[in-house]
């Protein structure tokens, strides 16, 4: 296993440089008033958390958790039973229906977010095939829709992982002793899911609620999430406008790690051998 390690300093040498120091970088801009364009001064500022207190801030929090919810529902529902129906397929044909639901996740995101916004306009080839005219572009329904389009596998192959290893011998033992479909659900196969449940929701609501292309181009500006607040700082930063406006969206970049370090700890809490886990 020493010898070995030798093959492990390029992985080592890629995280310390496009992990460590970039989280380095944010830690320090978080906690200061130092400009990466304009590196005149360094001073330790807790200013930079006024941004919390602002009325558009805690509005971007209250919509990004909202729908990041609703959407991680309705994935739940949509999901689980389709989770539990590829687990009790045939070998060959729950992998014809695991390469559909993966090959759409190799076509670029912008692509199928582009692709949701003109199916949501009035006149679309969507109205062309069913007679349906939709206009959705600048609505909660039309950002919830997209966002379970998107993010809706990332719910089913953690459920499916555990349902699909899951021992069913306890099922007909269940049913042997007389318990109802209901009972068999909610008192062994929902409890033997809940690492794959667990691991759904978090992988479901943390991209929901940080998402900003989605929200921009589905909600046409006017809905702003977490992740539209943290690139209008970046971008304005960028035009050179904005006085500490890169060291607000670092702020609040580093709260999201934060967020998703502790949503990993639970995981790990509930799938300790990490079988949920894509």
């Amino acid at each position: 296993m020493k010898r070995l390690r030798f093959f492990s300093i390029p992985y080592l040498a890629w995280m310390l440089i496009f992990i460590a120091v970039p989280t380095l970088i944010l830690i320090m801009l978080a906690f200061s008033d130092y400009s990466l364009y304009y590196p005149s001064r360094f001073e330790i500022t807790w200013v930079n958390f006024q941004i919390f207190s602002q009325s558009y801030m805690s509005k971007a929090i209250i919509y990004s958790f909202g729908l990041s919810i609703i959407t991680t529902l309705i994935c739940f529902v949509i999901g689980y039973p389709v989770a539990y129906y590829l687990a009790n397929l045939p070998e060959k044909t729950r992998k014809i229906w695991l390469a559909l639901l993966i090959v759409p996740l190799w076509a670029n995101m912008l692509l199928r977010i582009f692709a949701w916004e003109k199916i949501f306009t009035p006149l679309s080839i969507f109205t062309d095939l069913s007679g349906l005219s939709l206009d959705l572009l600048g609505t909660n329904t039309g950002i919830v829709i997209g966002m379970v389009g998107m993010y809706l596998p990332f719910m089913i192959f953690p459920l499916f992982s555990v349902l699909e290893r899951m021992d069913y011998s306890l099922v007909e033992a269940a049913k042997d002793l007389g318990a109802t479909d209901l009972n068999v659900f909610f008192k062994v196969i929902f409890p033997m899911s809940l690492g794959g449940i667990v691991s759904g929701v978090i992988m479901t609501m943390l991209p929901a609620m940080t998402s900003f292309v989605l929200p921009a181009r589905i909600g046409l500006g006017r809905i702003n999430l977490i992740g539209n607040i943290i690139e209008s700082k970046f971008m304005k930063e960028v035009m050179g406008s904005g006085g500490l406006s890169i060291n607000v969206g670092s702020l609040i970049s580093l709260m999201l790690m934060l967020f998703s370090v502790i949503s990993f700890v639970i995981i790990t809490r509930f799938d300790k051998e990490g079988e949920t886990l894509i």
